[in-house]
Parts: structure tokens; C-alpha cells; sequence
């Protein structure tokens, strides 16, 4: 009898709890019927990965995971030392970033922004507004636009195919073209976050030394790789100094118009004229803010 009450027993034992059971404890766990997993999503970064430099997390990388906005991150958004400081959005990106690595200070302006939308999004809501004036009649009026709509239709400046003007090549990740006043040929990088780092720390170190700052001079200095297939890094730093203003004013236009961007064009009507136009919308931290 024993053996039979011990076999009974084991059996209770093994029986499942009832379906409602669970159910009444997990709502006695969580009452309010939603999730306590805070939600994430993929992020494609406009820069897709590129020109970064090799030892950086971000190299390489497309994408990202990000949580989506909690009460923590509105803490952050209303932190007025950060605001005032310039560090609220590199604050609010670190604060979200599933993705491990990954710093926003390391982050190319184009890819901080696509992450920053989506955390706008996901906080906020989908509609952002803002004024603009119209060409025609002056009149200043509210424009609403669609986050979501934004990001599926923002594309990335993607290097040009113009051989005449310069020429990428992928595995250096340089821009080689030739200097209209020198005709000297050149290869050129696009500026890191790490390059521009190092320029504003120099620069910032000069100032308290009362030491003379050229920012051309330096970004000349940073970006060129090569002048007519010479690396040394002692001869380009006496090439750029003596270097012509045109040829100065070619290299940043290059450098510039290859830097990957996020372009963001709607379709509005002035209320007041009925002139239609697009609109090119700005990023700001407003939009954090608006209803």
C-alpha cells in the first residue's frame, strides 16, 4: 500500500497546472495586459557601413538594434545640462542601442539621424510638423509629415558616377581626381567621426596655447592620401600648405558631395496661395517635442 500511495503521489506530482491557473497568475504578475518586453527594430544606416575606418565597430555594418522609447529616454530628452551641452541625441542614441559596439559618437551625422527618427517614431508617434514659408506669398504655415514615409523614401547620396570629375575605388575607399590648377592627381578620404574628433581636440589644444589653427590646412592634411601616387605623409603635409586656393575649394567639394547623406523632399501646398512646391525637411530637436 505504500508503494502504491508513494506511486499516486509522484503522479500528483506530475500532473500539469491548469491552463486557468497559470492565467490567473500571470495576471496577478501583470495587471495591466501588455508587454514588459520592451520593443525593438532593425535600423539601416544611410552610410551602409562605408568609410569608416578599418578598426572601427561600426565598419562594415548596415544596420543596427534599437529599443524603443521608454520613459528613461524622455528623462533624457528633457535633461537640460544635456541639451545645453550639445549631448542630448549622442545620449538618447547610446540609451536605445541594442547593438553591441556601437557608440554614437562614432556615428557618421547621416546614420544619427536614421536612428534617431526611428526613436522618434517609436516614442512619439509617426507625425512631426514644422513651419515653413512659402516662395511665392511669404506666408508662414504648419507642414505635417510622416516619419515612415520619410525613411522610405530617403535614399542614400550614393557616389557619382562621373569618371571625368573623380573615381571611387571600393577597396581603399578613396576618391581619386586631378587638381585643376596644379594638375596634380590626388586620392582622398572621406573624414571619420574619429578624424573629426582629432581635428576639434587640435584645434581646442591650439587655442589654449594661443597657437595659430588653419582649419583648411588640417583638413587637407587629414583627407589626402596620396598626391601623384606619393604617401608620405611629410611631403603631402608641405604639398598642402603651399597648395593653391582652387584646388583647396576642388578637394572639400568632392569630399563633401560624397559624403553620404539623408535627404528628406515633401510635396505641400501653402494654405494661403495654393503654391504648390517641395519642401526639404529639416532635422531638429523640436521634433521631439511636437504634438
Amino acid at each position: 500500500m505504500s508503494r502504491n500511495r508513494s506511486r499516486i503521489q509522484a503522479q500528483k506530482e506530475e500532473e500539469p497546472t491548469p491552463p486557468q491557473i497559470v492565467k490567473e497568475e500571470a495576471k496577478r504578475d501583470n495587471p495591466f495586459g501588455i508587454s514588459f518586453v520592451v520593443p525593438t527594430e532593425i535600423v539601416k544606416l544611410p552610410s551602409g557601413g562605408n568609410f569608416y575606418d578599418t578598426q572601427s565597430a561600426i565598419n562594415g555594418v548596415s544596420e543596427v538594434e534599437v529599443k524603443s522609447m521608454t520613459a528613461a529616454e524622455e528623462d533624457i530628452m528633457i535633461n537640460d545640462s544635456f541639451i545645453q551641452q550639445g549631448i542630448v541625441f549622442d545620449k538618447l542614441i547610446n540609451s536605445i542601442m541594442i547593438t553591441p559596439g556601437i557608440r554614437s559618437e562614432d556615428l557618421m551625422d547621416c546614420d544619427k539621424v536614421a536612428i534617431l527618427m526611428c526613436a522618434r517614431r517609436s516614442g512619439y508617434g509617426d507625425a512631426v510638423s514644422f513651419q515653413t514659408d512659402c516662395s511665392a506669398c511669404g506666408s508662414s504655415y504648419n507642414m505635417e509629415v510622416s516619419l515612415t514615409s520619410m525613411l522610405e523614401q530617403s535614399t542614400q547620396e550614393k557616389e557619382k558616377n562621373q569618371e571625368s570629375e573623380w573615381h571611387y575605388s571600393p577597396e581603399s575607399n578613396t576618391f581619386s581626381f586631378k587638381l585643376p590648377a596644379t594638375d596634380l592627381e590626388v586620392s582622398i578620404k572621406l573624414l571619420t567621426p574619429s578624424d573629426n574628433k582629432m581635428l576639434e581636440e587640435s584645434k581646442t589644444q591650439k587655442e589654449k596655447l594661443n597657437l595659430p589653427f588653419n582649419e583648411t590646412i588640417e583638413f587637407l592634411r587629414t583627407c589626402i592620401v596620396s598626391a601623384q601616387g606619393i604617401t608620405d605623409r611629410t611631403s603631402i603635409n608641405k604639398l598642402v600648405e603651399i597648395l593653391p586656393a582652387a584646388d583647396a575649394r576642388k578637394i572639400r567639394l568632392v569630399h563633401n558631395e560624397n559624403l553620404p547623406k539623408m535627404k528628406f523632399v515633401e510635396h505641400s501646398t501653402c494654405p494661403n496661395c495654393s503654391k504648390q512646391e517641395e519642401k526639404e525637411v529639416p532635422f531638429s530637436l523640436g521634433w521631439f517635442w511636437s504634438k
